[in-house]
């Protein structure tokens, strides 16, 4: 079975694993979470008391994209780039408005955005139906449940972090320890007026007063999703698991294996000799010849030159080279000396 770090690997987030988002329209406060891929997306709005779902593939995408804005032409992915940056960090002049439809007893949320695609303005609508209800639990109620109680555990290891502190703290004043500075010194950690002291602070009002609304910041988001991507690897299915494991272990197995494929170990590198690897496929061809010919064979020279014979190569090679610079030589003196002629000459 895979261990979680392989199994994280492998795993692709769906919109349970993508956290929420805090967007203000009009005074009004909602969170939105999305999961954008390279030709689709899926979002999840809410306003705390209902819930609004999208699904857009390639097809439909290609066809909104063209009704709402004719006059722009640009790749599916760029477009939905620009849309989640659109929500995520918008810019200077991207307006966001939202509007309610009821048809019977479904309501449809439309969030529209407007904006500009390379100078040119861009309009979108997310047209969204009313969500099942069973998405509520599975992606606000029981993740914020967990989250709850994710920090109050870590509360807890934090406050038995502090109590061991004050023992150490305490073993080195008994050893006659003394702070430098006397502002830095602090009292003994005690949980119970911790608490109390928490419940009576201008900070826990202000907290409620927001009814939670800086829940979502920025390590909000990250709790979310630590615990969601956890969440899918405790109730992984262990079949597919299985499957998934077995169809890794025929891949490693395969790869590279059978006579016909050569090993790269032992393949000769294409500057010292195409075709010259020890490993031939057949017998009955005949040896490649060496692209570097020497001019007179050695007595040992054969007429195909193995992997082994690489330091001869290079000999063959450096000869090869002093013979041309040599042959060079000899043809700059002769040109050199007609001239010295006609200097004599012209005397």
């Amino acid at each position: 079975m895979a261990s979680e770090l392989e199994w994280r690997r492998r795993w692709k987030p769906d919109l349970k694993a993508c956290p929420w988002q805090p967007l203000e329209i009009d005074g009004e406060k909602y969170l939105m979470k999305t999961k954008f891929s390279v030709n689709n997306y899926e979002v999840l709005l809410t306003d705390l008391t209902s819930y609004w779902h999208e699904i857009m593939e390639e097809n439909a995408l290609k066809k909104r994209i063209q009704k709402l804005n004719p006059s722009i032409e640009a790749p599916v992915v760029r477009i939905l780039d620009h849309i989640k940056g659109s929500l995520e960090k918008p810019s200077r002049g991207t307006s966001l408005t939202v509007a309610f439809k009821s048809e019977g007893d479904d309501e449809k949320a439309k969030l529209s955005i407007k904006s500009e695609l390379a100078g040119m303005p861009f309009l979108w609508h997310f047209l969204c139906s009313s969500a099942d209800k069973s998405m509520a639990c599975d992606h606000a109620t029981v993740p914020l449940m967990a989250m709850v109680a994710e920090l109050t555990r870590r509360q807890q290891e934090l406050i038995n972090i502090i109590v061991g502190k004050d023992k150490e703290i305490d073993d080195y004043k008994s050893q006659g320890a003394r702070t430098s500075r006397k502002h830095i010194e602090t009292t003994v950690f005690d949980e119970t007026t911790f608490k109390n002291n928490m419940v009576t602070s201008k900070g826990f009002d202000s907290a409620v007063r927001k009814l939670g609304s800086a829940a979502f910041n920025a390590d909000g988001q990250d709790l979310y999703r630590q615990i969601m991507t956890k969440h899918a690897w405790v109730t992984r299915s262990p079949t597919k698991d299985a499957v998934s494991d077995s169809l890794d272990d025929d891949e490693s197995l395969n790869a590279g294996v059978g006579p016909s494929l050569p090993s790269w170990a032992n393949r000769v590198p294409t500057s010292i000799g195409r075709g010259n690897s020890p490993i031939k496929s057949s017998p009955e061809k005949s040896p490649v010849k060496s692209p570097i010919k020497s001019p007179a064979k050695s007595p040992g020279s054969v007429g195909s030159r193995s992997a082994e014979s690489t330091p001869s190569k290079d000999t063959e090679l450096m000869r090869r080279q002093a013979l041309e610079r040599k042959l060079e030589e000899e043809d700059a003196k002769k040109q050199e000396k007609p001239k010295k002629k006609k200097k004599k000459l012209a005397f």
